[in-house]
């Protein structure tokens, strides 16, 4: 038993010390509510969470706070999490010189949904800022399309850092 305890020690500091992580979050815009009297005016609209409303809009880079680790040259694994408690796991392969394809899957826990529903396929590419830091604008879109017969994508700006 200390023989396997040893063993796997050593291997966790050995993934550890050779491996790059990288810390990663997606920046977005959030909308302003319309200013108006907080203290009970009929016709402004209040959100659940809204402590007070404003005219501003904001930019909000906690939305989607992950943890990526490279595996190797080219590939990148790693697990996000949302303001919501909603988890993603993610995989990165860099198809050249920083341009990379991405696939998501948004994990929901006791969902009845076939696991294609919840995958999203994406292209991105990183710019080296300064160092270690890189901005990284791409866009994704579902694998599978809805009801209607539409995959609507969206535009993400996200930053990272690799240690």
């Amino acid at each position: 038993m200390n023989k396997l305890f040893l063993t796997m020690t050593l291997l966790l500091c050995t993934v550890i010390a050779s491996a790059q992580w990288s810390v990663m979050t997606t920046i977005s815009k959030v909308e302003g509510t319309p200013a108006c009297d907080f203290m009970g005016s009929e016709d402004c609209e209040v959100y659940e969470g809204d402590t007070k409303p404003t005219e501003e809009d904001s930019w909000n880079a906690t939305d989607k706070i992950g943890i990526g680790y490279q595996v190797n040259e080219k590939l990148m694994v790693g697990a996000t999490m949302d303001g919501e408690d909603k988890y993603e796991l993610l995989g990165r392969y860099e198809l050249m010189n920083g341009l990379w394809g991405t696939c998501v899957y948004n994990y929901v826990k006791d969902s009845e949904t076939e696991p294609m529903d919840n995958v999203e396929l994406g292209i991105g590419y990183s710019f080296n800022v300064w160092k270690g830091l890189y901005v990284d604008p791409n866009y994704t879109m579902p694998a599978k399309a809805d009801e209607a017969g539409e995959r609507e994508g969206s535009f993400n700006m996200s930053v990272s850092y690799k240690f």
